[in-house]
């Protein structure tokens, strides 16, 4: 059976302690070789553009990828290692909780275990996903949000305290969300750094999200220099895309050589963090692989409760592989 879940139906099924486990689980596998990722694909088409994020969830028995044209569909395909096509999912809200999970794990394993206060600047639809899979990593108690426009802040921190159970408040500065706080999170659409590094306080916990192009900045390169400990998903994919990170090596303020995979934390072959005082950066992108995680995830449990829609695809043809050409399937 292939199954196809609608967005609201895969946002109804996303769970933060269940994509918090999953994403979690997935950064293990990638360290005992059970994952495969590869650098965004990107086609310019003669009206946007089409992004292809593929993975290889190996430790799930899956692979697929998620398709996205600017301004359209997000698309998860999931395919099992032994069964052929598995399904399809819509992928916004699926986007939005794996891109919160991923902060998580990077929150859980790289700030301080006291950390109690989180700067967030961004109060879009994915700053909201942010927080409310973040919060549970840590014992937060006050929670400063800020953006650009007075109102949008404003409800932004009353609705998330509610959600949440945590004192979200409005600050009319960056430079009030960045001071003073243990954790801070970025996730904005701006091109251009959204603070100044200068502020930092020792200590900190950075989530950079929002910037996910060589064009484009969150963080400066001062920030980017002070971080004792800098965190990507994927290195191949960090380098080819994380524009904030070029920008600060190209100013001899950051060496490459010095940036740690998450996985390697996960695993244990690494630390997030070596001390309390130190500033801990974390910078994602997205890789493919989390999304398939994530949609192999929802797939079972939609099954599990009966939810989504069947398609009429006959049995797949899955032929025996008989060597040669191709990759072989992980251990």
């Amino acid at each position: 059976m292939v199954l196809y879940l609608k967005d609201a139906e895969a946002r109804d099924l996303c769970t933060p302690a269940e994509i918090n486990q999953i994403i979690e689980e997935l950064f293990q596998h990638e360290f005992d070789g059970k994952v495969e990722n590869k650098p965004t694909v990107e086609l310019n088409l003669p009206r946007g553009i089409l992004r292809i994020k593929a993975g290889g969830t190996y430790g799930f028995n899956t692979y697929g990828f998620k398709s996205y044209p600017a301004g359209g569909r997000y698309l998860v395909v999931v395919y099992d290692l032994d069964t052929g096509l598995n399904g399809m999912v819509e992928a916004r809200g699926l986007t939005e909780a794996r891109t919160g999970a991923v902060s998580a794990v990077g929150t859980k394993y790289m700030a301080r275990e006291d950390a109690t206060t989180m700067g967030i600047i961004g109060t879009g639809r994915e700053a909201r996903a942010q927080l409310t899979y973040i919060v549970p990593a840590r014992a937060f108690k006050l929670i400063k949000a800020y953006s650009r426009t007075a109102e949008n802040r404003e409800t932004f921190a009353r609705e998330m305290s509610e959600k949440l159970g945590v004192e979200v408040v409005p600050v009319a500065t960056s430079t009030e969300a960045v001071k003073d706080v243990d954790v801070l999170t970025t996730i904005t659409n701006t091109s251009e750094p959204v603070f100044d590094g200068n502020d930092l306080s020792p200590g900190t916990h950075i989530n950079a999200v929002g910037a996910t192009t060589m064009n484009r900045r969150e963080i400066d390169e001062t920030a980017v220099g002070r971080s004792d400990v800098v965190v990507v998903e994927h290195l191949p994919q960090a380098e080819a895309e994380l524009g904030e990170l070029h920008y600060a090596a190209d100013r001899g303020l950051f060496d490459w050589a010095k940036v740690i995979e998450l996985k390697d934390i996960v695993g244990g072959a690494a630390k997030g963090r070596n001390s309390p005082g130190e500033i801990t950066l974390f910078d994602t992108i997205g890789v493919g692989a989390e999304d398939v995680a994530v949609a192999t995830f929802l797939l079972k449990k939609a099954r599990e409760l009966g939810v989504g829609t069947e398609l009429p695809f006959e049995p797949p043809y899955m032929p025996q592989r008989t060597g040669g050409g191709g990759g072989r399937r992980p251990d």
